[in-house]
């Protein structure tokens, strides 16, 4: 008997094709027909937890050896797919790859087979995520579904096997959250001085191999052009893993290809090594090349997440009000505002500039004591400023015709080219504290999307243009507001599954995204670091902060809150 290969059909657009795995929940069960079968217990550091994998009964239905299949494959990192292998044709086990991705599923409702066609089982499953080969995460939009179709053939014995299947795994939610880990890849930022994070998610047994692997081959496409690696071309593990030690050494050693690296440029290598892998049981890393050790350099003084202060500004009666702590009291370095309509207010530290827009149209340098305001860019709806590291005021008016405008106070207006902006409506925006990326919220064909590009800059820090994009956040059914928490993780308010109002998400640039309880009447926020720095302004001009699980009131009367940035 013979049937077609294993199909995959995936619903809403979602362009990659898995080979499924997962652990069968609720009315879906593990087979419990068959001999008692020894399933593997290896024990990995906490965290990695696999569920049993069992080996196929004999003569089991079609339908008993897809769940035997699937819950195997959940297993697999713990066995290397040994057992999931068993279940397929001998062709299919050598084919098939399920290191090429993962797919995450949801678990909220009970999985159901259908077995209705001779000799072919298919299954629906509600889509959380995606990871591809390297570790990228994109989280799916609402209701997105797949399905997977697998054909089976009996073999000379007459037992069922599935005859062929794509390349890479489905898991359970509760299963990736227990044998995968979010790990950062650091790279240089615009300034030699600064760390810029690219989250990728790595098997809990044997990050440290998988994240080296990845920093050598460099930052994803969208970040490529924004960030710089100190690894020469071509820098790859001599050996094809990195070892820990059991006094908790990390030993990298690296290709030949560093040999020729500066001393400099060894100490920002071992900068970047060094923050990857802060990972658990790793007190050290010690670097080789082609197995000598590398000289030691001089450690590399780098900032990592720079921090926005504690202090956070706001608009009152035209006046700039600062808050630290509960009590807010008047920004002695701004004079009252003397604009019609202030709103939309940005500032930088250390004597950085202040700016807001007045009314829709201009762009305007808030008044120092005895001075006066000053415009510093007009055009038609202009979007709230965003202020970067190098003191570039951003803005650009709401109707994008694919680029946004820098300006310095003293210094020249720019266009920033933004190309996959053309023709959307730009509703906010927000520098990273590294100066490396922006978060971009805009409305278009395909609805309102929270995204994040690099910032590429020329030789004297002046930006140029916008990377590609990476989506993030679609979860999300609308945004109005975005804001940096920390390195990795956006503020955005929005709504999200059946709430009516808006409340704030937490975003991560690769990650499920969060809601935080709901707010009545919020119009806008403004994030420091972490969520015990986060404000919202509502409608009713009421400043709220989050209190453990409660939004309380800080302060009245206030408007467009900011930290810096």
């Amino acid at each position: 008997m013979s049937a077609a290969p294993a199909r995959l059909r995936r619903r809403l657009a979602v362009v990659a094709v898995w080979a499924v795995t997962v652990l069968v929940a609720g009315c879906v069960s593990i087979p419990t027909a068959g001999p008692v079968a020894e399933g593997d217990g290896t024990v990995d550091e906490p965290g990695s937890v696999f569920p049993l994998a069992y080996s196929p009964p004999t003569d089991a239905s079609p339908t008993a050896i897809v769940q035997g299949f699937l819950s195997a494959s959940a297993a697999g990192l713990g066995d290397s797919y040994a057992v999931a292998r068993q279940y397929l044709t001998a062709p299919a086990r050598t084919s098939w790859a399920p290191g090429e991705g993962v797919a995450v599923y949801s678990t909220a409702e009970n999985l159901e087979f259908d077995d209705s066609r001779d000799s072919q089982v298919s299954v629906t499953f509600p889509m959380v995520a995606t990871l591809d080969a390297d570790g990228r995460y994109a989280e799916s939009p609402p209701n997105a579904e797949q399905d997977a179709v697998f054909d089976l053939v009996q073999d000379a014995q007459g037992q069922w096997r599935i005859t062929a299947l794509d390349n890479g795994v489905l898991l359970s939610q509760p299963i990736f959250d227990s044998v995968y880990r979010a790990t950062p890849l650091y790279f240089l930022g615009p300034t030699a001085d600064v760390l810029v994070p690219e989250v990728r998610w790595f098997p809990e047994r044997n990050t440290a191999t998988y994240a080296v692997r990845a920093l050598l081959q460099g930052p994803s496409p969208w970040l490529r052009d924004a960030v710089r690696t100190a690894f020469p071309e071509g820098t790859a593990l001599a050996l094809e893993s990195v070892p820990v030690g059991a006094d908790g050494t990390a030993t990298v050693d690296l290709s030949a290809a560093v040999a020729a690296a500066g001393t400099d440029d060894r100490a920002l290598m071992k900068a970047q090594l060094a923050e990857v892998l802060e990972l658990p049981g790793i007190r050290d890393v010690a670097v080789s090349i082609a197995g000598l050790p590398m000289v030691e350099p001089e450690p590399a003084e780098l900032r990592r997440d720079p921090s926005p202060g504690t202090v956070a500004r706001m608009i009152r009666d035209g006046q700039v009000l600062q808050l630290d702590g509960d009590e807010p009291t008047f920004a002695a370095d701004v004079a009252p505002l003397a604009v019609p309509d202030p709103h939309g207010l940005a500032w930088a530290r250390d004597g950085g500039p202040t700016v807001l827009l007045s009314g829709a149209d201009t762009l305007v340098l808030a008044p120092a004591p005895g001075g006066a305001p000053r415009a510093l860019v007009q055009g038609p709806a202009l979007v709230a400023p965003s202020v970067d590291p190098a003191s570039w005021v951003w803005t650009g008016p709401s109707q994008s015709a694919g680029r946004l405008t820098a300006v310095q106070v003293d210094g020249p207006v720019v266009d920033v080219g933004a190309e996959w902006l053309d023709g959307r409506v730009v509703r906010s925006l927000r520098v990273s504290r590294d100066g490396a990326r922006v978060a971009i919220v805009s409305a278009g064909p395909d609805g309102v999307t929270v995204d994040v590009a690099g910032v590429v800059r020329d030789g004297s820090g002046t930006p140029q243009r916008l990377t590609e994009r990476m989506r993030v956040g679609a979860r999300l059914l609308t945004a109005t507001q975005v804001a940096w928490l920390d390195e990795s993780t956006l503020a955005v308010l929005g709504t999200s599954g059946t709430m009516t109002g808006p409340t704030v998400h937490l975003v991560p640039t690769a990650g499920p995204t969060r809601p935080l309880p709901a707010i009545d009447g919020a119009v806008s926020l403004a994030a420091g670091r972490g969520e015990r720095a986060l404000y919202v302004a509502t409608d009713a001009g009421v400043l709220l902060t989050l209190r453990g699980t409660s939004w309380v009131e800080v302060v009245t009367g206030v408007q467009s809150p900011a930290f810096p940035g």
